[in-house]
């Protein structure tokens, strides 16, 4: 089983973010992703990633029961 990663412009595309912003995202750690080797590594990033960053910063606003 393979699992389709997606490359930058593909991650910024779901995001709704400029490409720059998701590999600073990517650098800082804020979200998952795979650099691949070589000299000019390229980053990867699984479709799962995305969602969990995006629950992770989802407002949920607080309620009183």
């Amino acid at each position: 089983m393979t699992k389709k990663l997606l490359n930058i412009e593909e991650a910024s595309e779901q995001l709704g973010m400029h490409p720059q912003t998701v590999r600073e995202l990517l650098r800082r750690g804020d979200l998952a992703g795979v650099k691949m080797p070589g000299l000019r590594g390229r980053w990867k990033v699984e479709p799962a990633a995305i969602d969990r960053f995006i629950k992770r910063n989802t407002y949920r606003p607080w309620r009183a029961a």
